[in-house]
């Protein structure tokens, strides 16, 4: 394999890249919670990438979303990469 251009599975997972963009802007997870109303234990579960808890891919899809603003990550690459690594 090139050492060119990283494939997915050499990126970081969706939970992780949000974990270390939330702890890069210093917040946490209570903080997030109160900004984007996703409940502290689903975020920690999300940053787990344990999406069991989110009650289906479309309300992931959402917490993903709202996760990502708060962090500062563009949201639609971050659902893409959620779709990509679930296969849907």
């Amino acid at each position: 394999m090139s050492q060119g251009n990283a494939s997915a599975e050499d990126r970081p997972s969706v939970g992780r890249t949000l974990r270390k963009a939330r702890l890069d802007a210093g917040l946490t997870v209570e903080e997030i919670s109160a900004t984007t109303r996703v409940r502290a234990p689903i975020i920690q579960a999300i940053e787990q990438d344990d999406f069991s808890r989110c009650g289906g891919d479309v309300y992931a899809r959402g917490h993903l979303r709202a996760l990502a603003r708060a962090v500062g990550l563009p949201p639609d690459d971050l659902v893409a990469r959620f779709n990509t690594e679930r296969g849907t």
